[in-house]
């Protein structure tokens, strides 16, 4: 949190030797202005956009994916707000908080609190916008498929970035950000998840924009990054260039969201791993191709590190398709989702077996019901399959769910 401080305290006085009048912007520092106008309530000079949260409030066949099924009733809740303050029309700071309460009916030891917190200061220079930022999320969740249980994860990062917007269409923007990960001491299946798990993450990455219209963008972005594991016998030091290229959606228009595909090339750092070179993605659409009609779909794969003694990291695979329909004015909203995730390991268990394979299969249905402009409550339900092939993991559960969501 010092850190964070300083950075705030830095861009201030730096707006201090800089007190001209500048009327042009950028388009980031556009989308903050009209965030912090959006903000429901105004304390002083404070613009605040509260909120709260509701997830899968309801009942899970199988709260850890385990082949001998453990149900229960569970919710997660809690506030959150987006807090604005503008200093002279130049500088913008923006902090985010939410800490939320995982409540187990019958497994106690799984209740906890969550918090999330972020924050940001930008400074803006006519075509020019500089922004120092700081995350500290403190959560006990499944941080991915991999993982069945919920260690805690402490996760503190900080960044800073720089965009020049050169003309209404062009832009560039160089970003570095280092994040700390570090995990509870918590053995899992013999594994130390804190000793397997915990590291460092340093990256620099540059991106070019080009605006095709009011909507939409198409840029180019590479990424240099290098991972330093704190326990000496981890495996999993590595570093990874990633290029990737696609469009940025506007949340105004019919097509929202981002399409994110490119190649990485990941090499381990220790000569007797496995290294990665391949297509990755990050990829997530809504398109409302009528008034009550809305399709949905998203594509992501990369390299995810693992906690599995003879594989440094696998590779993530998952798409999704899905759609929504409105009915009576729009009063209610139906969606279906159906999600496939494949896990690719580069080794087998033993020298020259078959590699690891996970699959997984999910369904969703959900009801929601408007309950004003963008806010919606509702029932969520379906089914969730994994088969592995390697080993007698497989597991099935069925849940179902009340949901409060700010995306109606």
């Amino acid at each position: 949190m010092s850190r964070l401080l300083f950075s705030y305290f830095f861009c201030l006085s730096l707006f201090l030797f800089l007190g001209y009048n500048l009327s042009a912007e950028t388009w980031k520092a556009w989308q903050l202005r009209q965030a912090r106008e959006k903000a429901a309530w105004k304390f002083g000079p404070l613009k605040v956009q509260p909120a709260i949260f509701i997830r899968e409030a309801g009942y899970d066949s199988n709260i850890y994916y385990h082949p001998q099924p453990v149900a229960d009733f569970w919710l997660t809740a809690g506030p959150a707000a987006d807090v604005y303050l503008m200093v002279k029309k130049r500088i913008i700071i923006h902090l985010f908080e939410s800490p939320q309460y995982v409540f187990f009916l019958k497994t106690k030891r799984e209740r906890t609190w969550n918090n999330y917190f972020s924050g940001d200061v930008s400074l803006s220079l006519n075509r020019f916008l500089l922004t120092v930022g700081a995350n500290l999320n403190y959560a006990r969740e499944r941080w991915n498929t991999e993982i069945d249980i919920r260690p805690r994860r402490k996760e503190e990062s900080g960044s800073v970035s720089l965009l020049y917007q050169r003309s209404y269409r062009v832009s560039f923007e160089i970003t570095a950000r280092k994040i700390d990960y570090e995990y509870e001491s918590i053995e899992y299946d013999s594994v130390n998840i804190k000793e397997r798990l915990s590291h460092f993450g340093n990256y620099l990455a540059g991106k070019i924009y080009y605006r095709l219209n009011p909507r939409i963008q198409f840029f180019i972005e590479g990424e240099w990054g290098r991972y330093d594991f704190k326990s000496q016998n981890s495996l999993g030091d590595s570093k990874s260039q990633t290029f990737y290229s696609g469009f940025e959606f506007s949340p105004a228009g019919r097509i929202r969201g981002r399409m994110r595909i490119g190649y990485k090339k990941f090499e381990t750092l220790d000569s007797g791993m496995p290294d990665f070179k391949g297509i990755v993605g990050d990829t997530y659409i809504s398109w409302q191709i009528l008034r009550l009609f809305v399709l949905r779909g998203s594509y992501g794969r990369d390299v995810n590190f693992s906690i599995w003694s003879y594989s440094p990291f696998y590779v993530g695979n998952s798409w999704s398709a899905g759609s929504s329909f409105y009915f009576l004015r729009r009063k209610f909203r139906f969606d279906y989702t159906f999600s496939r995730i494949r896990n690719n390991y580069p080794l087998g268990e033993v020298p020259d077996s078959e590699p690891r394979r996970d699959e997984y299969t999910l369904n969703s249905l959900a009801i929601y019901y408007r309950i004003k402009r963008n806010v919606g409550l509702g029932i969520t339900g379906g089914s969730w399959t994994r088969q592995i092939n390697v080993l007698s993991w497989d597991a099935q559960r069925k849940f179902i769910g009340l949901n409060l969501t700010y995306d109606f």
